[in-house]
């Protein structure tokens, strides 16, 4: 990373948790920014907003500010969670593992309303998707699982092969704070080059005109016709 670059704050990226109520979404955020799990956390109202800035760990010059949408799971709160996740460039679906086939088709139905109703820009692909699966430290626990890894892995594959912006399916565990990490840096490790030449190219023509040779004759311009008296 340049000098330049080095000076400028790391581009914004939006990030969107879906999913049923009491899937983990909010347990999947605090792991992963605070490293903290609580066994007693509250249900979201409406959405709940958190940063984080994030390096790759196999590429420091893959740096981001993590804007992290953590929506409320309950059906009231269907009508509003559209604007959460408008411009928004990855989705994180969360699926409960201990409780597949409910978490499962509300899954569905979200990854039908991104398709229907959001685009991360006018110009630009469609959001990415990402399926969580959560709680797999229960499945792990449970003597006769409700679903057999097998099943879970077919038809999660067969709900991947028929959309195309579903990227991948991730098995995570807040509780023991498996998977968490990896999933976030699989996420940067894939943005395009593009984005963050576009995001330094633009930061830094508004730093020339602002502080630069431009920048300087407006500031002197401006002292000279703001002066009292």
């Amino acid at each position: 990373m340049s000098v330049i670059e080095d000076s400028i704050q790391p581009p914004p990226y939006k990030i969107v948790l879906l999913g049923e109520s009491s899937v983990g979404k909010t347990s999947l955020v605090h792991r992963f920014t605070s490293n903290t799990f609580d066994v007693h956390i509250a249900n979201t109202i409406g959405a709940a907003f958190i940063t984080k800035l994030y390096t790759s760990h196999s590429d420091a010059n893959r740096k981001v500010k993590f804007e992290i949408w953590d929506t409320a799971g309950q059906e009231r709160y269907r009508s509003l969670t559209p604007m959460y996740y408008r411009n928004a460039k990855v989705a994180l679906i969360c699926i409960d593992l201990s409780n597949f086939e409910s978490t499962f088709h509300t899954a569905k139905y979200w990854i039908q309303q991104l398709e229907l109703n959001n685009s991360s820009n006018a110009d630009d692909k469609p959001i990415e998707i990402h399926l969580i699966g959560t709680k797999y430290d229960l499945v792990q626990s449970q003597t006769t699982p409700k679903i057999s890894q097998e099943d879970i892995e077919t038809k999660v594959n067969e709900l991947i092969e028929s959309h195309g912006n579903i990227v991948k399916f991730h098995t995570t565990s807040s509780k023991e704070g498996t998977g968490i990490v990896e999933l976030f840096e699989d996420i940067v490790v894939a943005i395009d080059d593009d984005f963050f030449k576009s995001y330094y190219d633009k930061a830094q023509s508004e730093t020339d005109v602002q502080g630069g040779p431009i920048g300087s004759i407006l500031n002197a311009r401006h002292a000279a016709t703001s002066g009292c008296c």
